[in-house]
């Protein structure tokens, strides 16, 4: 017999994955009622309709549910007793609690994953410190170890509920409201940057997952509100759908980057095309994205640090998340490149008005309104980048990253504002 998981969304059964054996690809069926009836697709790559996707659509955006961190996913494996490319395996074990509104289970075990209760622990500084202390095992420098670095799938980071201003562990049903991450090991004091470009990008206008910097115990860590869950007034929490570009444009998390066969601005312009319900909106946004991750000197923008969010009868981008500067980090081995091209062009001596104006086109935008927001941003963010270390002048190692980079940032804002 093959292996099948139930699909759930929204903790409706929506279809299965199916494969022949262990050594099978997966597909993916939706099931008959929900051809008729449903509202929300899995994935803009897997749209509501009676075929059987093959492998080629499913897969992407099932290994974008997991882990990219090697060590972790392995540790996983390991604990399941399946290989780590199992992607079927590791979802029947750990698919009751993913990303978003979704979740897998064997058949079998549909009603118990439904009918389950939800329970919340309640943390001490000192139990949320010794997780912290537990992923804090590499030494740190100042030199970024290459032209990017991964935050999203490769950054240790666990998920907690904040419940009546404290912090538990959710059990069974329970669902996390936010995200504590200690920061990149290999850099210095990555967490406290992260959480200054991201206040600093919000101080902008952009719309950006709210962020704060806190103290466990001994341990700091920036700690991010989940955008894919919201709390209710009766204390519980409500699971929103999201997938990643990279998930949504049917491309694996090793292709997020540009550079390396990812998808790029006409990419993501033609996805919200065909799935944003507030088009206008969205393609704001995904300039707010190109801009703000170039003037924040930010090397990471791409494809799986940009998210949509489904709901019956609305599709529309996330707030961002994942957005901390390079510019407080040494550069001598590295290029001062981003993620996703401006009008054909990574540099950024290289952007100029031509690559705004061609950047303008592929997303649908007057030209003159968005070269509007790139000086807007250009010029503002470096007072609003100073502003926001300055709220954290008591946090360790926030004196430091202002001597590091608030120079850097201002000329680097300078260069690109020379070059509009």
């Amino acid at each position: 017999m093959p292996d099948r998981l139930a699909v759930l969304l929204y903790g409706v059964v929506v279809g299965q994955l199916e494969r022949a054996d262990e050594r099978s690809p997966t597909t993916f069926t939706y099931a008959e009622n929900y051809v008729r009836t449903g509202e929300v697709a899995l994935s803009a790559r897997l749209p509501i309709a009676s075929s059987t996707w093959p492998p080629s659509r499913t897969e992407p955006y099932l290994r974008g549910l997991l882990p990219e961190n090697a060590a972790t996913l392995g540790l996983w494996s390991s604990r399941l007793g399946t290989s780590p490319d199992d992607l079927f395996g590791i979802l029947a074990a750990m698919g009751w609690d993913c990303p978003g509104a979704v979740q897998f289970s064997a058949l079998d075990k549909v009603d118990e994953l439904l009918s389950r209760s939800g329970e919340y622990e309640l943390l001490s500084e000192f139990d949320i410190g010794q997780r912290l202390r537990d992923l804090a095992v590499r030494p740190a420098s100042w030199t970024m170890p290459d032209e990017h670095w991964s935050l999203g799938g490769q950054q240790e980071k666990f998920a907690l509920a904040r419940i009546d201003g404290r912090w538990h562990a959710a059990h069974g049903s329970a669902a996390t409201t936010h995200i504590v991450k200690p920061g990149i090991p290999v850099l210095f004091h990555q967490a406290l940057v992260e959480h200054a470009t991201m206040a600093a990008a919000t101080a902008l206008g952009v719309d950006v997952a709210a962020s704060q910097l806190l103290r466990f115990d001994d341990q700091w860590a920036i700690v991010v509100e989940r955008f894919d869950r919201t709390p209710n007034s009766d204390g519980t929490v409500t699971r929103i759908h999201q997938e990643d570009f990279c998930q949504a444009l049917g491309r694996m998390p090793e292709n997020k980057y540009e550079s390396r066969g990812g998808p790029g601005a006409r990419d993501m312009v033609r996805l919200l095309k065909r799935e944003s319900t507030v088009l206008r909106d969205d393609l704001l946004a995904l300039a707010d994205f190109m801009i703000v991750n170039l003037v924040a000197g930010a090397p990471d923008g791409h494809a799986k640090n940009i998210s949509l969010l489904r709901s019956a009868g609305r599709t529309w981008v996330a707030p961002l998340y994942d957005l901390a500067t390079g510019l407080a980090y040494d550069s001598d081995q590295v290029e001062r490149t981003v993620a996703l091209s401006v009008g054909g062009e990574r540099h950024p001596a290289r952007i100029f008005s031509e690559q705004w104006d061609k950047a303008a086109k592929i997303l649908g935008l007057d030209r003159e309104l968005l070269r509007g927001r790139v000086g807007n941003l250009a010029s503002s963010f470096p007072q609003a980048f100073a502003d926001a270390l300055k709220v954290l002048a008591d946090v360790p190692g926030a004196a430091e990253v202002a001597g590091r980079s608030l120079p850097a940032v201002q000329a680097h804002c300078d260069l690109l504002l020379s070059r509009l």
